[in-house]
């Protein structure tokens, strides 16, 4: 394997840690793992990429992509659910204090 490849996998598979995490909810871990993953990603695209490495390094940045864009939705919907939540407390608040008033 060559540098270039092992690079891209540990990229995906912080990438996929990254996902599962998502999906389980644990937000606090999902910054931890981005925050090693910029990093990496950072050294990665500050050096020259070979042209016989050109299709790999687009396959991989399409799944990288594709990963981003699931856990950017997974986090939008816990957005919504939070909101919600704070809007129905907001309502509690409301009916709380016209019930003292």
């Amino acid at each position: 394997m060559t540098d270039i490849t092992i690079d891209l996998q540990q990229i995906i598979l912080l990438s996929q840690a990254m996902l599962n995490k998502a999906k389980n909810e644990s937000w606090d871990d999902v910054f931890i793992l981005e925050k090693d993953r910029l990093e990496l990603l950072n050294i990665f695209l500050s050096t020259a990429i070979k042209p016989e490495y050109e299709k790999e390094v687009t396959v991989a940045i399409h799944a990288l992509l594709a990963m981003d864009k699931e856990i950017m939705t997974l986090g939008q919907l816990k957005k919504l659910d939070f909101t919600r939540m704070l809007q129905t407390m907001g309502q509690g608040k409301k009916a709380v204090k016209a019930y003292t008033s």
